[in-house]
Formats: structure tokens, sequence, C-alpha cells
């Protein structure tokens, strides 16, 4: 999960859609070899608009996490709400999809952010006193190929793990055919990033709701259930 704990994807999108893909810049050159290397065999690219108009240009899927550094590393008490730029400002991924008649999947997933429990957000390091702070923020500032909107800081809060690990749930919202915007169109491109992040708001909802009737969510029924199996059945979520 490189692009969701840093890489600031909506960067990546908010390109113009007219942007030309090989035009200079871009955050390749930016990136410490060695931190591609290690992405890369999940299929992770740096981030860039370039790499974004790219992916889409050749038909090849692209996951996508608007709500970037701030979403990745959220503070006390935000377990999965979404911290999306304002529409007006930055729906550019949503003009770029319409160049290329992707469709856009809004993915719910729930499970993930239950499995630690954080100490110290990023708030808090960042405010800690005697200059550690100061030096926290400074080292942030020195990670290599992160791009974090203004305000924002490549600070991870500092986490413990709940155990035993919870059960993940994902849902696949409704798609949105794009190919009925004109790219040109900021208004339109703003009304459909705004209906795809309130499918996805919805997905999580629904998700957290439905959990509480899986019978086997907690950890050890679903063990006891799949050992039994010698573990070639997977334990039964709730019902659809």
């Amino acid at each position: 999960e490189q692009d969701a704990h840093g890489r600031d994807d909506d960067h990546a999108a908010e390109a113009d859609a007219d942007a030309d893909p090989d035009a200079e810049g871009g955050a390749e050159s930016e990136l410490d070899p060695t931190v591609m290397t290690s992405w890369s065999a999940f299929g992770a690219v740096p981030v860039s608009a370039r790499n974004l108009y790219r992916l889409l240009e050749r038909g090849d899927a692209a996951l996508l996490f608007p709500g970037g550094v701030r979403e990745a590393f959220k503070r006390k008490g935000e377990r999965y709400r979404l911290f999306w730029p304002c529409p007006t400002t930055s729906s550019d991924f949503m003009r770029l999809a319409a160049r290329f008649n992707a469709t856009v999947v809004p993915v719910a997933c729930v499970g993930a952010e239950d499995g630690y429990e954080v100490v110290l957000d990023t708030d808090e390091l960042l405010n800690l006193p005697g200059g550690i702070g100061e030096r926290v923020r400074e080292s942030a500032e020195r990670v290599p190929g992160v791009a974090a909107r203004p305000g924002e800081a490549f600070v991870s809060p500092i986490a413990l793990p709940r155990l035993p690990p919870p059960r993940y749930y994902y849902c696949f919202g409704a798609p949105f055919d794009t190919s009925h915007i004109d790219p040109a169109d900021a208004a339109a491109s703003a009304r459909a990033y705004g209906q795809v992040k309130a499918e996805l708001e919805r997905s999580i909802g629904w998700l957290l709701e439905q959990r509480q009737h899986d019978p086997h969510a907690a950890f050890v029924p679903r063990v006891l259930y799949e050992s039994a199996s010698n573990w070639t059945r997977q334990a039964p979520t709730f019902e659809l």
C-alpha cells in the first residue's frame, strides 16, 4: 500500500486534463531508487500526473487514494473518515478519467483501521516539547519522493497493534462511467467527484453496519471454523 502510506495520488491526478504526458518534471527524478525497487514489486509507480496519464492512456487500472497523506495518517478518533480535498479545487483526477472514458469504482475496506491503536498521532508528534517536534518535522521534509499538500506533514503516527487481528471486509461500490463527462467541464467533474466520495462513504457505512451480523467476526470462532476444515474453507460472513 505504497500509495496509502504517503503517496498523495490526488496530487498525481491533479493535472490539467490536457496535460502533456511527456512534460518535464514529475516525481521520478526525486525518488530514491531503493524506495522504488521495494515498491515496484507491488506495481507501484512514482506519483506524477505524467504516470497517471500514461496508465490511463494504455488502459491500465490505477489504484487511487485521493485522501493522500492526511487520510493515511489519521488522528485519534478518525477511523473510517475520508479526508478528500474540496471538489472545486481537487477534482482533476475525474477530468483525467473522463479524458480516457475510464470507469471509476469506489472500493471500501473495513478492518484495517481497527488493527492498531494510535499512541501519538501526527499533531501530537509535531507538538512534542524540547525541539523534538521540530526535528520530527524536519525529518519528514527530507523523505524522498513524497508529495504532500500544503499544510500536511509526512509524519506517521506511533501506533501499537491491536490483538487479535480483525477481519477485513471489502465492498465494491457502484461504478461511475465518465464517458458522458466533458473533461473541460470543471463543474461536471466536481459533481462526479462528490458522487464518488458519497458512494464510498455509503459503502464504508454499510460494511460497518453489516459486519455486526457476521457470526465469525471474532477471531476465535473464525479460526475454529477454518481449522476444522484443515484451512480449506473460509468462514462465512454476513448474508448479502
